[in-house]
């Protein structure tokens, strides 16, 4: 029987190279884990109020049509106010993910600009990302509604706009300077604190260094007609203005181009080129007026005329601010209007206390203020000023004039006196003409007219008789034989001349006296020469002067 010996067990102290295929795997998934989170890049979170059309899995945010990311998940948030959208973006991305960028969705929109986004009806809408220039990584942002104008890095200049009124202008309008597009407006917004609308717009360059301290914004319609005191005004723009409209800006004339402004400065919207023109007069002299006449068709912003010339403008039609008891006074002193004459419109340098100054020696002339029709279709007024030099009114006026004066003064204005106008003054004179013709003493004037007829039909009586009487007379038969006596008569006179007329004895013998008269005469002829050259050729011989000789030329 053999005997068992127990194995000897003794311990390896070296690694199996089997261990060599795990620990290679690990490492290898440790790495694909590391690689696969590096090759991940950043998770961006966008926020909205609506995800239509946006697909987790599916939606590609793009850079310059450039994927740069994808969205992962769309969620609502906690309080379900809004959608949760959060995209992987590229590793390389990770610089474009600053404060300043802009994410926005495009998808096919129709505009004043035209149909956009028309590639996206196969492929589906994307997130546009617009990097900004800021350093500072931001990985949260809110999903634009619209897309930005232009780019926040592109070259130009962006300024504010304060309007009281929007106007209908909006995103995407056109910025023109003399009718050349220039920029876009960018964004509109309405404070609620100060009850005004602000506007955003990009000038891009190099049309940037048109604007200037000194320039001036105005809305630019399509077509504006304006029917004033002025007269008819028609404005048509350019062909993109007629269909959406836009701002212009520009220098006034003769105004110099100032300093260059900085991003971000705000100027102020006018609501047309006429307006800026307005607001260019800020130094002005107020005066109250009083109208005891119709002020219809008067309204605030008519012009101010002197002789024809612009040299302000009707502030407030009527004036019952400053005033107590605005019936009783319109009843009493009048309608108050009050007016500016505004130093800029007559001539430059001309300050305030000058201004007054020569005002005051107006009035004391007699300069007045009175209404004149400057439009016929609408009925528009104007104030025109003139100086009267026959300053007499009467005790009433005088009166009501001091009463003016006292009421303007403790409204704190200067009065100006006022004057009906020439419609006004002719109403007047026919309301006096006619107050004359009732004061006229009627009854005894009837009651000569009376007489006057009486002696009328007296005198008609009187021209019967005598047309009587006269027809007597021409029915006596001795008036009715005179016309045969004259007949009778011109018949003897026409015989008598018919014995004288060529042909008869009579005419025959006095022609042949005449012809011997005739001859008689030439033969006296050369005795009356005689006669006339000697007059005593009767008595004495007259001496036969000897025919004259002809001299004999010198040699």
């Amino acid at each position: 029987m053999t005997q068992l010996q127990s194995a000897k067990v003794s311990r390896i102290r070296q690694l199996s190279p089997i261990w060599v295929v795990p620990i290679a795997a690990v490492l290898i998934g440790i790495w694909m884990l590391y690689n696969h989170y590096q090759q991940q890049g950043a998770l961006l979170t966008l926020l909205t109020a609506d995800a239509e059309g946006i697909v987790a899995g599916k939606t590609q945010i793009k850079s310059r049509s450039v994927d740069v990311g994808q969205v992962v998940s769309v969620e609502l948030s906690t309080d379900l106010k809004q959608v949760i959208i959060k995209a992987r973006m590229k590793p390389s991305i990770a610089p474009l993910l600053n404060k300043d960028s802009q994410f926005w969705v495009v998808k096919p929109q129709v505009g004043r600009g035209g149909i956009t986004g028309l590639n996206t009806l196969l492929s589906g809408v994307y997130i546009e990302l617009q990097p900004g220039e800021s350093k500072q990584q931001q990985l949260q942002h809110k999903l634009l509604d619209t897309p930005p104008v232009a780019p926040a890095d592109a070259p130009g200049i962006r300024v504010r706009l304060i309007a009281a009124d929007s106007g209908g202008l909006a995103v995407g309008d056109p910025v023109l300077y003399r009718g050349y597009d220039v920029g876009t407006v960018e964004y509109s917004e309405f404070d609620l604190a100060s009850r005004r609308t602000e506007y955003q717009l990009y000038i891009r360059e190099p049309f940037d260094v048109l604007v200037s301290e000194n320039v001036r914004f105005w809305l630019s319609s399509g077509f504006s007609l304006d029917l004033s005191a002025e007269g008819l005004q028609v404005d048509v723009g350019s062909a993109t203005t007629l269909l959406s409209g836009g701002v212009s800006f520009d220098l006034m004339q003769g105004w110099p181009a100032g300093a260059m402004i900085r991003d971000g400065t705000e100027f102020q919207l006018f609501p047309n080129k006429q307006s800026v023109q307005e607001g260019l007069y800020s130094e002005f002299v107020e005066y109250l007026l009083f109208f005891d006449e119709s002020v219809r068709g008067l309204k605030a912003g008519a012009p101010v005329e002197y002789r024809g010339v612009r040299v302000g403008t009707v502030a407030s039609v009527p004036f019952f601010f400053s005033i107590d008891k605005p019936f009783e006074v319109s009843l009493q002193q009048g309608i108050p209007v009050l007016i500016r004459v505004e130093a800029g419109r007559l001539y430059e340098n001309l300050s305030l206390q000058q201004l007054r100054k020569e005002l005051e020696i107006a009035v004391q002339r007699g300069m007045h203020a009175a209404l004149k029709t400057g439009n016929l279709l609408t009925g528009a007024l104007y104030i025109d000023l003139d100086i009267n030099q026959d300053n007499t009114i009467d005790i009433e006026q005088q009166a009501l004039q001091a009463q003016q004066l006292a009421l303007s003064q403790s409204a704190g204005y200067p009065m100006l006196p006022t004057a009906r106008s020439g419609l006004s003054n002719i109403e007047q004179k026919v309301l006096m003409a006619l107050e004359k013709i009732n004061n006229l003493p009627v009854e005894q004037l009837l009651e000569q007219s009376d007489q006057t007829m009486q002696s009328a039909d007296s005198l008609l009586q009187n021209a019967t008789k005598m047309v009587t009487q006269l027809e007597a007379l021409v029915s006596n038969p001795q008036v009715q034989q005179l016309p045969a006596q004259l007949q009778l008569s011109l018949q003897q006179l026409q015989q008598m001349l018919a014995g004288l007329s060529p042909g008869s004895a009579a005419y025959d013998s006095l022609n042949g006296n005449l012809q011997t008269l005739d001859q008689v005469l030439r033969e006296l002829q050369p005795v009356l020469q005689t006669l006339n050259q000697q007059s005593n050729a009767l008595v004495f011989e007259a001496n036969i002067a000897a025919d004259p000789q002809p001299k004999r030329a010198k040699q």
